[in-house]
């Protein structure tokens, strides 16, 4: 179980210029990283775990509103509030195209296929929704099952 992160931050603000250079040579430098060992030992440094799993969810659920998935189904397999699925989604939306077209290029690689596929086995575990047609979904959740361990068996 993870401790809520408190973020601290002074209440007095920064001259614009500075603060304006200050995130250049954040981007400047975030760029020069270009080896996901790089990237892992660097956000490993910097960043608390809760602040790296926070990142981790949200960059997840962008990928998963990309894909098309349903919010509550968001919230529930990566156990995230829906003001954060909503924000996510605001953001995913009002994004600019070069994110959009980032998050998409993301969301077709192998490397999330296994995540993707964890994810659609804890959502097969949620019970259908009220008033549904309990059947058709146990049958939707077995197909699902079957495409899910032939693309392993591919892998």
């Amino acid at each position: 179980m993870y401790n809520k992160l408190v973020v601290q931050i002074s209440k007095k603000f920064l001259d614009k210029e500075l603060e304006s250079e200050l995130f250049n040579q954040l981007w400047f430098s975030l760029g020069k990283i270009n080896a996901s060992t790089k990237a892992s030992d660097f956000y490993t440094d910097l960043l608390s775990q809760t602040e790296r799993l926070m990142l981790a969810k949200r960059i997840a659920t962008a990928i998963l509103i990309t894909r098309g998935q349903n919010m509550t189904k968001i919230r529930a397999s990566l156990n995230v509030s829906f003001t954060t699925v909503t924000n996510v989604s605001s953001w995913v939306k009002n994004a600019r195209p070069e994110t959009k077209r980032l998050l998409e290029s993301i969301s077709k690689e192998k490397s999330w296929e296994a995540l993707f596929d964890k994810i659609d086995e804890i959502l097969d575990k949620i019970p259908p929704k009220r008033h549904s047609d309990w059947k058709e979904e146990f049958k939707q959740r077995r197909r699902n099952s079957r495409a899910r361990y032939a693309r392993k068996s591919l892998r």
